[in-house]
């Protein structure tokens, strides 16, 4: 072979194109991969910084606007109460006021000023419509109320305006500057475009009178920031809504964009990269070139093809390796190729049909002249069979699969073959063989010799492969059929090891029943689009108390239990049913083209069936089952939407009861999902800190003086506003969240009552509600003296209060934890006294200090003729225990003076006042301030 010049091997060689091409792409997939990257991830830092700026600024303005609205509320509050002078100047006008109007008490004008023309009638249209208002405080106290109001009318701007309010008429009326107003919003106009709508969607932001700064218009890439504004509180209006769209942030350097440095960057090492990979190319190309000549010539036929390569690198040791092997591959090519062709099937997971045509396929390349058959065991006495022969009538090869069947004799003497051995047919020594029609009948034709190869795994003979030779074979010819024998053996060990590895994946340990994988498989199926139309029911099944049987009787009485459970389903279920363990005490059935009675029926019945005792080792048990019905395709058509339906439905038989079987409905399903969605929102409230703490105060029933206050939990959920226990408290002590919630209350009033303290508030103690899931957890005393000593507040401050339902089992456990927080001083209530269920006993030994009434008793005293008698006994129960008395939910005058009558040391109701928020708390009148605690 010539050599050529370097260039032409390069310019002409595909080879040689595609290994640049790959020098190239390599370096180019990385380069770009990491520029992508790069330009991402600081992309991405960049717009988290802006969002965070961004949202923080959308908080900040909206929080100046507030301010702004509570400077003009102080300002309103500062106006004097009478008109002043015909020609006064207020300073407030045209700064922070466009307009203002004084109202007499009796609701006609007393003093307006300039363009207070319509100020009244507009306040009178404004949003929200303004109730019938009620004073929140005694009028005596001389506090004054400030709403906020909107208004807009057809082709103006929207107005805002604030109004005080004594004795529930409006004194003074205003409206605000918008310039004043919307300041803080128009300073950060450079950074987006804002907007400002009230809970109706009316915009009050931009109006027409303030000038944004040059025009700025969003596009589809800008980001929106929203802050809700809550003007309840302070101003008795709906929310808020602020509104600025940004645009994305640019990332550069030295001016120019950051993607275009790393462009550069990545074309110059691309450059470079090309240019040592073309020169690397050019060295190696001419041995190369040598050997894929060599290889053409091979794959060609010419076994004797040689390479001429006398460079001492690594391609001269190729090239001596090419030359061994080429003399060598031409007579084992044939084989090889049959072998792997086996290989494949046996990878490919081909039924054992295929690998014994391929088995026969290699034998007839090997032993032209001979037929063969490869024999397999299906049953004990089923056999199948392939055989190959030739026809010398026709002179065709024949191919025939079928099963044969024979007696035990026959299966006897299948299983005594041992080794590898041939025999001529008409031999005397073979009479056995030919006297066996059916042994007989598995041989392949042959005219005088047959060479047998059992496949023996241990004691097994799984198949054999028999050879009809026209002569006597010499060891040596029979190798190559034993190596094909042994391919056959790996592919059938293949397979067995597949099936026994599906089943394990499919089929419970335990029971042997489909796990959840295999019943996914079942489902799946009878799902399929084909089979959509198909009516299918399926049954969530768990056993009730079977915990109990664990907990008692330990986990090998529970297995056993659950074994007899699955036998007792899978004999009463119908023939085409799918009975499958998903896990623990959980089974699932299906049952293919049943409807809703159907269902019931079989529920009902498996109910029955598992209601029976189990006999186990310690004794008989009795459990008993809940089952869920979900149906296809009424309820869902997918396999995981069907599962979850009959879930639902499985624990909304266990809520009502248990033992029974209920049928999936639309109702469970929204009921699944707000209880999911109020679940995810009361753990994250903890998180995000979404509870406070409002303080109802307790009153002393002789002189009316606030002495102590109860601490309830409020939660400011995000979307539905503030929510009361009542919403939250129950779900909360079912699904395991009380525990944190508990010991956030009993913090936050320790906390508060420690503040008070040091301000000088005459408050002797603050009552906090105790879970008894905070019991249970014996974790309570610890938590109690912890808060104490944290926020250094005496334990005589601090009154825990109980449930009546407590009691309803003597709990020594309990009594010992009351006992303690008692010797420690804190003070122990009573709560809810008279609606549950404890006995006088418990009553006797229970370390309490004070007993609360039951608001629904106070609430009959004047309805209900049996009350006074009911309270009267409490009263004197409490007297004769020498408890302090409290009575809850006091709401008029009357009711007061009866429990004032009757003894009650302390009031609490609406009639002093709702739970309200620290800071009114401490407006309400009764409340006595004193010198702050050392």
């Amino acid at each position: 072979m010539r050599p050529q010049r370097l260039s032409t091997w390069f310019s002409g060689s595909r080879l040689g194109r595609q290994l640049f091409a790959l020098f190239v792409v390599a370096a180019l997939v990385p380069l770009a991969l990491s520029d992508w990257l790069s330009s991402t991830a600081v992309n991405q830092v960049a717009r988290q910084l802006n969002m965070q700026s961004q949202q923080r600024m959308t908080r900040q303005v909206s929080r100046q606007v507030f301010d702004r609205l509570l400077t003009a509320k102080t300002l309103l509050l500062a106006l004097p109460s009478s008109a002043p002078q015909a020609d006064a100047q207020l300073p407030v006008l045209g700064r922070a006021f466009d307009a203002l109007l004084l109202q007499t008490p009796q609701g006609k004008p007393e003093w307006a000023s300039a363009n207070a023309a319509n100020l009244w009638r507009n306040w009178q249209r404004a949003f929200p419509a303004i109730p019938p208002v009620q004073p929140l405080m005694d009028a005596s106290a001389g506090l004054t109320q400030v709403l906020l109001r909107t208004h807009r009318a057809t082709g103006e701007p929207t107005r805002v305006y604030l109004a005080t309010l004594q004795n529930g008429q409006p004194r003074w009326i205003a409206e605000l500057n918008p310039q004043f107003l919307w300041g803080p919003v128009h300073d950060a106009m450079d950074g987006g475009v804002w907007s400002v709508r009230d809970v109706e969607g009316t915009s009050l932001y931009p109006v027409a009178n303030v000038t944004a700064p040059a025009a700025q218009r969003g596009t589809a890439a800008d980001s929106v920031f929203r802050f809700q504004l809550f003007l309840g509180g302070e101003f008795g209006a709906p929310d808020w809504l602020f509104i600025q769209q940004a645009p994305p942030p640019r990332v550069s350097w030295l001016g120019w964009p950051l993607a275009v440095w790393l462009g550069l960057v990545a074309a110059a090492t691309l450059l470079l990269i090309a240019l040592l990979a073309q020169r690397q190319i050019r060295r190696t190309l001419v041995p190369l070139e040598q050997l894929t000549a060599g290889t053409r010539s091979l794959a060609a036929g010419d076994n004797c093809a040689r390479v001429q390569v006398h460079s001492q690198d690594e391609f001269g040791v190729l090239a001596g390796a090419f030359n061994d092997m080429a003399a060598k591959i031409g007579a084992q090519f044939h084989a090889l190729e049959g072998l792997a062709a086996m290989d494949r099937d046996i990878l490919s997971g081909a039924s054992v049909d295929s690998l014994a045509r391929r088995v026969l396929d290699q034998l007839e390349g090997l032993y032209p002249k001979a037929s063969a058959a490869v024999i397999w065991q299906k049953e004990p006495q089923n056999f199948r069979r392939a055989v190959l022969w030739h026809d010398g009538k026709t002179n065709k090869t024949v191919f025939d699969v079928r099963d044969v069947a024979c007696d035990a004799t026959a299966q006897a003497q299948w299983s005594a073959l041992q080794g590898d051995r041939q025999f001529q047919i008409n031999s005397p020594g073979e009479n056995a063989l030919r006297d066996t029609p059916c042994l007989r009948s598995l041989m392949p034709p042959a005219d005088d010799w047959v060479a047998l190869l059992p496949l023996r795994q241990g004691d097994v003979m799984p198949a054999l492969i028999a050879l009809g030779l026209p002569a006597e074979p010499a060891a040596s010819e029979l190798q190559p059929a034993a190596e094909v024998r042994d391919r056959l053996a790996v592919g059938l060990a293949a397979q067995d090891r597949e099936r026994a590895l599906v089943h394990q994946a499919t089929h419970d340990s335990l029971t042997g029943l489909l796990n959840r994988h295999g019943l996914h498989e079942k489902l799946d199926a009878l799902l399929a689009p084909g089979q959509a139309a198909a009516p299918l029911a399926l049954l969530y099944i768990d056993l009730d108390n079977f915990k109990d049987v664990n907990d008692s009787r330990g986990h090998a009485a529970g297995d056993a239990l659950l074994c007899q459970a699955s036998e007792r389903l899978r004999t009463r279920l119908q023939a085409n049913g799918i009975v499958a363990r998903q896990g623990g005490d959980e089974f699932t059935l299906v049952l293919p083209l049943a409807d809703a009675a159907t269902a019931q029926a079989t529920a009902d019945a498996m109910i029955r069936a598992l209601r029976e005792p189990f006999e186990l080792a310690g004794g008989p048990v009795q459990v008993g089952a809940s089952v869920g019905i979900a149906l296809c395709p009424q309820h869902a058509c997918e396999r995981n939407e069907l599962l979850r339906c009959a879930d639902i439905a499985l624990y909304a038989a266990k809520a009502y009861g248990r033992g029974r079987a209920q049928l999936f409905n639309p109702t469970l399903d929204a009921e699944a999902r707000t209880l999911a969605q109020l679940l995810a929102d009361l753990r994250q409230a903890l998180v995000r800190g979404e509870f406070v703490a409002h303080y109802q105060p307790r009153v002393n029933a002789g002189d009316g003086r606030i002495t102590s206050a109860e601490a309830l939990i409020r939660w400011h959920h995000p979307q539905r506003g503030l929510l009361f226990p009542d919403a939250f408290i129950a779900v909360a002590e079912s699904y395991g969240l009380i525990a944190p919630i508990g010991r956030w209350i009993l913090d936050a009033a320790c906390q508060q009552m420690a503040q008070w303290r040091r301000e000088g508030i005459d408050i002797a103690r603050v009552s906090v509600n105790v879970s008894a899931v905070q019991f249970e957890s014996g974790e309570l005393v610890g938590q109690v003296q912890n808060a104490l000593e944290r926020h250094a507040v005496p334990p005589a401050t601090l009154e825990l209060e109980i449930t009546e339902s407590l009691l309803v089992d003597e709990n020594d456990a309990l009594f010992a934890q009351l006992t303690a927080l008692r010797d420690m001083g804190v003070t122990l209530a009573l709560d809810d006294f008279g609606t549950g269920y404890s006995s006088m006993a418990a009553l006797r030994k229970l370390p309490i200090d004070v007993m609360k009434i039951d608001r629904s008793f106070v609430i009959d005293l004047e309805t209900d003729a049996s009350a006074l008698p009911a309270v009267r006994a409490i009263v004197a129960l409490a007297q004769a225990s020498h408890l302090h008395l409290v009575a809850e939910g006091v709401e008029t005058e009357t009711q007061a003076r009866m429990l004032r009558e009757l003894g009650c040391h302390e009031l609490q109701g609406y009639l002093y006042s709702r739970p309200v928020e620290p800071s009114k708390f401490l407006q309400l009148p009764g409340l006595r301030h004193g010198a702050p605690a050392a």
